[in-house]
């Protein structure tokens, strides 16, 4: 059985991304019009050159929780207690109302899956959590995340649910700090190539 891509695969997948020197953005053109591109649209980071647009966006996901540090268009954000991602801002990044974020507040982001942020606003407290249902009870959830830390999430009238949640499914939850639960949905695979 495969395991979903974490938060930490993906940090490391950016990591190798941006320290490899010919990225598909990169490629030399081969029509007139890819080659009067200018050289700020080839930039990694901004909207994909190859085509990929739509599936940057469809495989988008929002990344909730406390904006922990902020400068030079990076981010680190608390997304569940200690647990922590990096995302980074594009020339193509929207900010809502301008808001580019300020240590300590709490953020709701659309991140791509190579880390980048499609758009960036400020929201009310809350955490993202992704991983495998080990509980399911009337009133709570417990799921284990990537890191092996257990997260109790009680469950209300007001959480949302998409799909079904049974034990040994692959989840992503968004809560409160106190660990009311306010969406839980099945994890996105991303499947690569050859099938997996």
């Amino acid at each position: 059985m495969r395991s979903p891509i974490s938060w930490t695969m993906l940090a490391v997948f950016s990591a190798f991304v941006s320290a490899t020197p010919l990225l598909a953005a990169d490629r030399p053109a081969t029509d007139d019009s890819r080659a009067k591109a200018s050289q700020e649209d080839r930039t990694p980071g901004n909207t994909p050159q190859t085509g990929d647009e739509d599936t940057s966006r469809k495989d988008s996901v929002v990344v909730r929780g406390k904006l922990l540090k902020a400068g030079d268009g990076s981010y680190t954000v608390e997304t569940s207690p200690g647990t922590q991602a990096s995302i980074r801002a594009a020339n193509n990044t929207k900010f809502d109302g301008n808001y580019k974020g300020m240590e300590g507040d709490w953020i709701e982001a659309l991140v791509t899956p190579d880390m980048h942020i499609r758009t960036l606003k400020k929201s009310t407290p809350a955490y993202t959590v992704e991983g495998s249902v080990l509980n399911v009870e009337d009133k709570f959830f417990v799921v284990k995340d990537s890191a092996g830390k257990e997260i109790r999430l009680n469950i209300g009238g007001d959480t949302k649910f998409e799909g079904s949640h049974n034990v040994g499914d692959q989840v992503r939850a968004e809560f409160t700090p106190d660990g009311q639960a306010l969406s839980i949905k099945p994890i996105k695979r991303l499947v690569g190539a050859g099938g997996g």
